[in-house]
């Protein structure tokens, strides 16, 4: 394995794994005092990129800017900043040490640094290719969305919005199918735009995903939409944006006839992705989701009902076809059914004074012990024998030792989080209304014993008491009852 100096100015690279200096250059081959640079992955005009090993072995990118003037600084300075902040699944992690500079030897200019988790993968441009250019599905394309609606949603909630979305800035996690968010050197704070009524905002512009307003310096949220409606656009017809005509009057881009088997509903929010002007694109990423969501039910009840014209019941079939075509339909719903469907029952708590919603087949056990704050829990039935571990959801609530504000509470939780579980992962932290008040959640991977389990904890405080929600679940079996749990959480209400 060989060592790559990240000098610019450096004529030979590469260097032996067993050195600690370039022997061309001689800077520092640990970077940092502990980032070993293994290849370069790629290099644009504003810098490169390269594939590190951590002190501990874990493979990460590092991306270093060699575009030194003052405003490649301040992008990339932000863009580190945000992905410290925007702690979720589906973007790339960045510690908090992540961000530093590095001088090379025989430099005056010391260089600045950022280094993230490498997301093992294929971006979707190189998803496409490797197909062999066939378009993606209109089911795809709704998952899809949906998936980078949710990213989305938790970037323009905390007041950014990307600038720069397009196939080649979005990851395909090889191990789950998970889109990644990638590429946040745009990146731009509503706020920031607002306040620039006297001039032009910074332009960044990638030909065919751009928006007419950003191409203006006017970029605003729903920019993000336009490009994402490009990016499917392309998905849809493996055709470039860039390539496609626009109609001379309204200016849309004739596109549809190359998607020959997408859905007229998926299209029709295709084309309101990308309306020339904002006002004309969703309102905010809850209305996108909500039209998603309206697709995804639309488009499993459809394929339902359809269903028996590839399976044609003709007037002498015999009960065991109709038994055989029943089981065939059967087969069909559990198939776009990913989470079991469940029937609700109302729990009151006149001692602790609260209610909330529980699916009716999870038995609930009231607990009593006086030294510990868990006061209920419900436990999911099991699978089959086999079933080990059953999901659960408990809820707990706790005096306060002290007044606390919520991002006081928050802080306190998730440092409890880190030190009562082993092999603790933090995925998403988020804003979150619990008991229609202001709360948070945190889901994150941890060890209990033998068993690697995922958590989706839910938090409010009210009258000095802090109300907890933890559902917990074996890593594998999460998703499963996740819409059961998120639907509990929401009905939880205090009296």
């Amino acid at each position: 394995m060989n060592n790559y100096c990240i000098n610019p100015q450096c004529h030979h690279q590469e260097n032996p794994d067993n050195l600690n200096f370039c022997r061309s250059c001689g800077s520092k081959l640990t970077i940092d005092d502990r980032y070993r640079v293994i290849r370069p992955l790629g290099k644009g005009g504003f810098g490169q990129t390269y594939e590190v090993k951590d002190r501990d072995g874990t493979l990460k990118v590092l991306k270093v800017l060699t575009y030194t003037a003052p405003k490649g600084v301040q992008l990339f300075q932000q863009e580190a900043n945000v992905l410290q902040r925007l702690r979720h699944s589906g973007l790339p992690k960045v510690e908090e040490d992540g961000y530093f500079t590095f001088k090379p030897n025989d430099t005056s200019n010391s260089l600045h640094c950022l280094v993230m988790e490498k997301i093992e993968g294929k971006n979707l441009k190189e998803w496409l290719e490797e197909r062999n250019y066939e378009p993606i599905s209109s089911e795809q394309a709704v998952e899809w969305l949906t998936q980078l609606t949710k990213i989305l949603h938790r970037v323009h909630h905390q007041n950014y919005f990307h600038r720069d979305i397009k196939p080649q800035n979005i990851m395909c996690r090889s191990s789950d199918g998970q889109l990644v968010l990638i590429d946040f050197g745009a990146v731009r704070e509503v706020t920031e735009t607002i306040q620039k009524t006297s001039g032009e905002v910074t332009k960044i512009s990638s030909a065919g995903y751009t928006p007419p307003e950003q191409r203006n310096g006017k970029a605003e949220p729903r920019s993000d939409f336009f490009a994402l409606g490009r990016t499917f656009v392309y998905l849809l017809t493996a055709q470039d944006p860039i390539n496609l005509s626009e109609d001379s009057r309204s200016g849309k881009l004739i596109w549809r006839t190359f998607a020959t088997g997408v859905s007229k509903p998926v299209a029709d929010l295709i084309d309101d992705l990308m309306a020339h002007f904002p006002n004309g694109r969703p309102k905010d990423t809850e209305a996108l989701l909500q039209r998603l969501e309206k697709l995804i039910d639309r488009t499993q009840s459809t394929t339902i009902i359809t269903q028996p014209t590839a399976f044609p019941l003709k007037p002498a079939l015999t009960g065991a076809g109709i038994a055989i075509a029943i089981a065939l339909g059967a087969l069909t719903f559990q198939h776009f059914s990913k989470t079991p469907v469940e029937n609700f029952l109302t729990y009151q708590s006149s001692e602790h004074q609260f209610a909330m919603k529980y699916p009716e087949r999870w038995e609930k056990q009231e607990l009593q012990n006086p030294l510990i704050a868990d006061v209920l829990v419900f436990t999911a039935p099991k699978k089959n024998s086999a079933d080990a571990y059953q999901e659960q959801m408990i809820v707990r609530i706790e005096d306060l030792p002290r007044p606390m504000s919520l991002e006081e509470y928050n802080k306190w939780s998730i440092g409890q989080i880190k030190t009562t579980f082993t092999d603790v992962n933090i995925i998403e932290e988020t804003a979150k209304t619990v008991a229609n008040n202001s709360g948070y959640a945190v889901v994150f991977d941890a060890k209990e014993g033998e068993k690697s389990l995922k958590k989706m904890q839910a938090w409010t405080l009210i009258n000095n008491k802090a109300y907890v929600l933890t559902y917990t679940a074996e890593k594998s079996d999460y998703p499963e009852y996740l819409k059961s749990a998120e639907g509990m959480v929401e009905s939880f209400a205090v009296n």
